[in-house]
């Protein structure tokens, strides 16, 4: 029998506290590009392994550093002095079982290009960026968790459903930033939203990039603030149905005209110049960053969808919440928790852990049941969640 616990909680409701904070990073911030590379190279590595060997071999590609370049930035342009250096570490199967050497080195550096291909509009990884592999093998006990399918690690995995509205306004804002926005204003990828709900009142505090490249001077630089300000705000209005205060490039300076004093960057990214990334930094596999909730810091990109529960486990906490949630009426929220051992079968947590809000003072035994037997379902199947992670179809930062 697997150790599933469900308990009713009358906690506070999310959206009834005085107070929450919620933040995003962007797609271009220098630790979602990590988190970005990362998990591509695991992808990559994983469909190699799989076209040549029919299975996935261990890694852990989750150790990637972005160490910022710098620029010199003009109105109308600017100079890239120094690349952006993306250091990839983390571990790897060298060799195939029937002993073809893997190319490590080549599969995790052209996944690293193309992500950022993906990703940035005008940052070139040939042209910005040094990118350096010192990927090596994996321990033996650890390919042999993947080979066996069992945990690789004593962690823990933890999500909750549904966001709250603030979370979803924060998640919201900034794909509206990352998609519909760059397309009619010349901001780079680089944002961060960051908010703020306190008795009431809602502050969304905004960084945006504008492209030093198409901003001609301080004037025309305040007129495009201005408009994404005003876009945002009524974007975010329309999502919260309340009112919003909206700040962007709160550290540019008021009494400067020099294109240091603003938000400027040539490639979209602070990592051009001042700011470094790493792995795990970043958002969780919710796409957020919510210091209200429970959280694991369990860095979910790059590593193997097979046997890592750092990975498996949040993402399959995630799906059996939102499946509570789902299919119990009678279930405000659904917050599930995951506890491995390393080199138990995956589908054996030390504990499963559903804590429910209900709507209203109690919850029914037969709902507790019913939510016990959901998350059954989810750990009898880790393959779904390995699939899942595989073929890109659940979001990891």
């Amino acid at each position: 029998m697997r150790n599933i616990r469900v308990l009713t909680t009358n906690e506070p409701w999310i959206n009834d506290r005085p107070v929450e904070i919620v933040e995003r990073k962007g797609t271009g911030h220098p630790d979602s590009l990590c988190d970005g590379i990362a998990e591509r190279i695991s992808l990559d590595y994983s469909h190699w392994c799989q076209r040549h060997t029919g299975q996935i071999l261990h890694h852990n590609f989750d150790k990637v550093q972005l160490v910022a370049g710098a620029a010199h930035i003009t109105y109308g342009g600017g100079t890239l002095l120094q690349p952006i250096r993306i250091q990839i570490a983390g571990r790897g199967t060298a060799t195939t079982p029937s002993g073809q050497p893997i190319p490590l080195a080549m599969i995790a550096i052209g996944a690293a290009k193309a992500h950022l291909r993906r990703t940035m509009r005008h940052l070139d990884p040939d042209q910005h960026c040094l990118i350096d592999c010192f990927a090596g093998q994996g321990a033996a006990q650890l390919v042999q968790t993947v080979t066996e399918v069992t945990a690789n690690d004593t962690s823990y995995g933890t999500a909750h459903w549904p966001l709250s509205r603030l979370e979803n306004s924060v998640l919201e804002v900034t794909r509206f930033l990352n998609e519909d926005l760059r397309d009619q204003c010349p901001i780079g990828e680089d944002v961060k939203v960051m908010g703020a709900r306190v008795d009431g009142e809602v502050t969304l505090t905004c960084a945006v990039p504008l492209l030093a490249s198409l901003i001609r001077n301080r004037a025309q630089y305040e007129e495009h603030r201005l408009a994404i300000q005003q876009a945002i705000q009524a974007h975010a209005a329309a999502l919260l149905t309340r009112p919003v205060h909206v700040f962007v490039n709160m550290a540019d300076d008021e009494n400067q005209d020099s294109p240091d004093s603003v938000y400027l960057t040539l490639t979209g990214t602070s990592g051009e110049c001042g700011d470094d990334g790493a792995v795990g930094r970043g958002n969780r596999v919710s796409g957020l960053i919510t210091p209200f909730r429970p959280v694991s810091l369990e860095a979910a990109a790059g590593k193997n969808p097979v046997s890592h529960v750092g990975k498996l486990y949040n993402v399959l906490a995630l799906q059996a919440a939102k499946a509570i949630v789902e299919a119990l009426p009678r279930v405000r929220q659904a917050q599930v928790t995951l506890l491995s051992q390393i080199g138990r079968p995956l589908d054996q947590p030390q504990v499963a852990l559903a804590v429910l809000h209900p709507i209203g003072a109690t919850l029914a035994t037969a709902d507790s049941s019913a939510a016990a037997a959901i998350l059954n379902d989810w750990l009898a199947d880790p393959g779904r969640v390995q699939t899942l992670i595989i073929n890109q179809a659940v979001t990891l930062f």
